[in-house]
């Protein structure tokens, strides 16, 4: 999915955020959304420079693993042992259960960052959703 119309709406949010207190951006680096939300918060440090844009991993980092572009720095989330086809998702769960806000960028009703998303709802998290076309409660 191509989110680059979205760039600027993602701006006004980060920036809200910022201007709110905001110090701390989680990101989970999987996807197009993820990545162009790294970017744009990356972009936006040159006039914050005190907000960080950490890169949240769902396997066990590997020694010497460098922490990509556009983040400051990674975190593995996970307390114990997961079956890898569950890190993802348990990775998810635990960025909602850590985070005040929810930038979203869920179109479908369905997969894992909708899981996430409607996880957040259930917490009653602040939920900012980008996409127009988001999928109905």
């Amino acid at each position: 999915m191509d989110y680059s119309g979205d760039e600027e709406r993602i701006k006004e949010v980060v920036a809200g955020l910022i201007e709110r207190g905001v110090r701390r951006f989680i990101d989970g680096d999987r996807g197009n959304f993820d990545r162009l939300c790294a970017k744009v918060v990356w972009d936006l440090k040159r006039t914050s420079p005190q907000v960080t844009m950490t890169r949240a991993i769902s396997y066990m980092p590997k020694a010497h693993e460098e922490t990509p572009r556009f983040f400051d720095d990674s975190v593995y989330l996970l307390e114990k042992r997961v079956p890898p086809r569950y890190a993802i998702a348990e990775t998810n769960k635990l960025i909602v259960r850590k985070a005040d806000i929810i930038v979203s960028g869920v179109i479908f009703p369905y997969g894992g960052a909708h899981e996430a998303v409607s996880y957040a709802k259930r917490l009653g998290k602040e939920i900012i959703q980008i996409p127009h076309n988001a999928p109905p409660e």
